[in-house]
């Protein structure tokens, strides 16, 4: 088993939450960072994040911070779950805090509007290379109030570098959260920001009266991941991963 690691995760949301909780079952020292007082004043205090959660109680190890630097201090691993519109802000200033060498983790789904870059892109261009690891991509089909209530989860640790995801595969994985490593970030990033749109279209596509062949059409990821420059078979390893899980449940 993996000894104890502090691992900051920046950004309370459903997802962050669900992951921190996740981090903390498996024996780490967790740091949720948030810009919203109250919220993480509740996180403290009462061990709720009700804005996303209203049943759920975390465990009282997990700690909420205001400052980012009191976050940071002498962490060994950094998972952004931040909005993607203000990734490149944090980013810069986690770069400016940071006094030592750090595993980088995201797990936020989409590219940052305007640019339309992938996340990974943006953490590689604002913190410096001698303060981080190669990025690791956390993504796959899951819901973060599925997680939270420790329902099977299978998605993805991608990362140019191996060792990387492997590590972040080995601070996740347990009994009911599962992580495979891929080395296809770009595939893995594409998928995951492209598929609420490719949702949204098989709706309109139901409603409009057209069946599962049409609303199954994977057309427009495979053109996407072609252009991105990703695998064709990272979506359907995707697929696999879930039909492997329902059949282990």
């Amino acid at each position: 088993m993996m000894k104890k690691q502090k691992i900051a995760v920046l950004g309370p949301g459903s997802w962050g939450t669900a992951l921190a909780q996740v981090l903390n079952d498996n024996g780490h020292e967790v740091r949720i960072w948030g810009n919203i007082p109250e919220q993480i004043d509740e996180i403290n205090e009462n061990h709720t994040n009700t804005r996303y959660f209203k049943d759920v109680v975390l465990d009282e190890n997990i700690k909420a911070y205001k400052e980012l630097s009191e976050a940071l201090d002498s962490v060994d691993a950094v998972l952004f779950v931040v909005p993607t519109k203000v990734t490149r802000l944090v980013a810069k200033q986690v770069a400016e805090l940071l006094d030592h060498e750090v595993v980088v983790m995201h797990a936020s789904k989409g590219l940052e509007p305007g640019t339309h870059e992938r996340l990974s892109t943006i953490l590689e261009e604002e913190i410096p290379k001698e303060l981080r690891s190669e990025i690791v991509v956390v993504s796959g089909p899951s819901h973060a109030e599925e997680t939270i209530v420790r329902d099977i989860t299978l998605i993805t640790a991608a990362s140019k570098d191996l060792e990387a995801a492997r590590y972040v595969q080995g601070i996740f994985s347990n009994s009911y959260f599962r992580l495979y490593t891929n080395s296809d970030v770009i595939g893995v990033e594409t998928a995951g920001a492209l598929k609420n749109i490719i949702a949204v279209g098989a709706g309109a596509l139901h409603g409009m009266g057209y069946g599962d062949n049409a609303k199954a059409s994977s057309s427009a990821v495979n053109s996407s991941l072609d252009v991105f420059g990703g695998s064709l078979s990272t979506p359907f390893s995707f697929c696999a991963a879930c039909s492997s899980a329902c059949a282990a449940s």
